[in-house]
């Protein structure tokens, strides 16, 4: 808690430099108030920073200001933010701190864990980066522990621990250590290899960063560190959701100290949104006056009155916050990767996604809807020969098909299953999507995680079966396509897809059963089943499956992957879907649309009547009645 005596320290410069420089004059020559002040700064953390601590920022220069400041903290959201990393560090429970660039979130959590190295006995703490330049580099501002000297540089010698004005002539300062002399506590450092930490026992580390490490190194350093210490401090922009960082702030029970750009009150002055109704400007403050204005298309940076002369800009399909100050900066971005990363605090947004999420969104509300039946599918196991659905509400078979009198699906209609294998250890899901024929919509999911590729197989055969021997098209790819391709086979499944040449332009069937998902391969299949969404030649009905769209990435180069797979050190197990549904849904699609020409070749039409007829139309019209969304987007 702040102390009355914080309350008198003015929040202004001109103020707070003042109050400084008569307080210190006051303190030279009397060992008494010398004695109180540091009484005072060993109490309250607040007063100690607005009292005796300073910054540096080298962009001042190019503003006319100087380059070293007093840390004034913003009653708003710092002052706050501080307390809350002291009470963590006080009751050992972790914290998150994911942050818009240019907030301050180092040089707080700097300066907590040196106010209690340096007021608190025997205590023991660990900073980690991503480089040792970036831990303990001398001259370096950028590094750790060039900030913790820049704060003791401009503090009076009476304040420091003995001996710590001689800099790194101190005995207690050498390379990637500090030591307080009089208390007997310590700060190190280590860059991150994954094992930072292990072994180790601190008091608490501060892991600045984190989502900038490698992928592998910020999964390991979570493994490494868990036993550590009660309290671990982690400091990033969000770098997409395929890191530690995303795992730490949205899966543990880290507390996450959210340090926006909208909470800074010099960045928020002209807060507004875009009402979501009418597509007009709200204004979410009262302040007027001059702002300056700097668009992509602007040649020289100008002066506008706010809010009679500014050009506001919309967000009518996702409405957000946003300033004079948020929209000049955003003019300086080259992407909205980069604005989703160090501004929006939006993991999801500083990937690039492959599938875009307004559009998913879009789909998602105008088609999907909860299961009409849950349950299981029971089966021979010699046999394989369906038995019948067992509806159960934690089974693992998800269905959007009416079943008829006698418990199976209308014999007239068509399907396809699209399956992707995992090894069936719980760390994924094997997922078997099973579609329409005719109409393109998805009527059924089978979810597992822990079956092993032979008994999964047996159970998509079953479903193969029940579904009216649907065409099974699977990846083949790998040593669990190849368990799943010589169970299929072997049980003498003869509705099954076979992979095309390629190389050659006729694209000839081969006699080789299954899809085999190479990376070329992967990136065609889900580029014509993004393509099928957009068209709504597929009807997803799984929020889920949908969902599991915006997971996949175009990394750097072109390449598209799912965000858990660019680690091998993903610990999130069968929790968390990784893809797989959307592998299964866009196989069923290629099954689909492969199958499409053969069909109209081989079968007759639909008879009137039908319920496939009935199916066709109502789809027909559901196609027509999307051209609005189409005018849309």
């Amino acid at each position: 808690m702040a102390s009355n005596y914080y309350q008198l320290i003015p929040k202004t410069l001109a103020g707070n430099v003042e109050f400084r420089r008569d307080t210190l004059r006051m303190a030279m020559t009397s060992k008494r108030r010398q004695a109180q002040l540091w009484k005072l700064c060993a109490e309250d953390l607040l007063f100690y920073v607005n009292f005796a601590c300073w910054t540096y920022d080298p962009r001042n220069e190019s503003l006319g200001r100087p380059n070293v400041t007093p840390f004034i903290t913003y009653p708003e959201f710092q002052d706050g933010a501080i307390l809350e990393i002291q009470n963590c560090v006080e009751n050992g429970r972790d914290f998150a701190m994911p942050k818009s660039r240019d907030m301050g979130a180092s040089w707080m959590g700097l300066t907590v864990f040196e106010w209690m190295w340096h007021f608190r006995p025997n205590l023991s703490f660990l900073l980690v980066s991503r480089t040792e330049d970036y831990v303990d580099k001398r001259g370096n501002p950028k590094s750790l522990f060039w900030k913790l000297d820049f704060l003791h540089q401009h503090q009076p010698d009476w304040l420091l621990p003995k001996g710590r004005q001689l800099g790194w002539k101190d005995p207690e300062r050498r390379l990637l250590h500090m030591g307080n002399a009089d208390n007997g506590s310590v700060i190190d450092g280590e860059s991150t290899t994954g094992d930072a930490g292990r072994g180790d026992r601190r008091t608490a580390m501060f892991i600045d960063e984190h989502a900038a490490f490698d992928v592998n190194d910020g999964f390991r350093i979570l493994n490494a560190t868990r036993d550590t210490t009660r309290c671990r401090g982690f400091n990033s922009t969000p770098q997409g959701a395929a890191n530690g960082f995303f795992e730490v702030c949205h899966k543990t029970a880290a507390r996450v100290i959210r340090l926006h750009w909208s909470r800074h009150p010099d960045k928020n002055k002209g807060l507004y949104t875009t009402d979501e109704a009418t597509g007009e400007p709200v204004l979410l403050d009262n302040f007027r006056g001059l702002v300056k204005v700097r668009r992509k298309e602007d040649e020289n940076e100008r002066e506008v009155m706010y809010p009679e002369g500014y050009e506001f800009i919309l967000d009518k399909d996702n409405p957000k916050m946003r300033s004079p100050w948020y929209d000049n900066e955003c003019a300086r971005c080259v992407s909205d990767k980069e604005v989703a990363q160090e501004l929006d605090i939006d993991f999801q947004g500083s990937d690039y996604p492959f599938f875009d999420p307004k559009f998913i969104s879009i789909l998602s509300d105008r088609y999907c809807r909860p299961p009409d039946k849950i349950g299981f599918l029971e089966f021979d196991r010699e046999t394989l020969e369906p038995l019948r659905f067992r509806e159960d509400p934690h089974g693992n078979l998800f269905l959007w098909i009416p079943l008829g009198v006698d418990g199976v699906p209308a014999r007239d209609r068509k399907f396809v299953a699209g399956s992707d294998i995992s090894a069936g250890t719980g760390a994924s899901n094997s997922v078997t999507s099973l579609v329409d024929q005719s109409t393109g919509e998805k009527i059924a999911v089978y979810r597992t995680p822990k079956t092993r590729p032979n008994p999964f197989a047996e159970a998509s055969i079953a479903l193969g079966k029940f579904f009216n021997k649907a065409l099974m098209i699977w990846d083949a790819s790998g040593p669990t396509g190849k368990v799943f391709t010589q169970r299929v086979v072997g049980a003498g499944y003869g509705r099954i897809y076979y992979r095309r040449n390629e190389k050659r332009v006729t694209r000839q069937i081969t006699d080789e059963p299954g899809y085999f998902l190479n990376p070329t391969a992967k990136e065609t299949l889900l580029e014509d089943y993004r393509d099928a969404l957009t068209d709504r030649k597929f009807i997803n009905r799984s929020e889920q499956g949908m969902a599991e769209c915006l997971q996949f990435i175009r990394k750097p180069g072109g390449a598209v992957e799912h965000s858990a797979s660019a680690n091998a050190q993903d610990p999130s197990g069968a929790r968390t879907a990784h893809g797989d549904e959307v592998i299964a849904d866009a196989l069923a699609c290629l099954g689909v649309s492969e199958h499409a020409i053969v069909a109209k070749a081989e079968e007759p039409d639909v008879p009137v009547g039908s319920l496939a007829w009935r199916m066709q139309r109502t789809r027909n019209a559901e196609r027509e009645s999307s051209r609005e969304l189409d005018d849309r987007w």
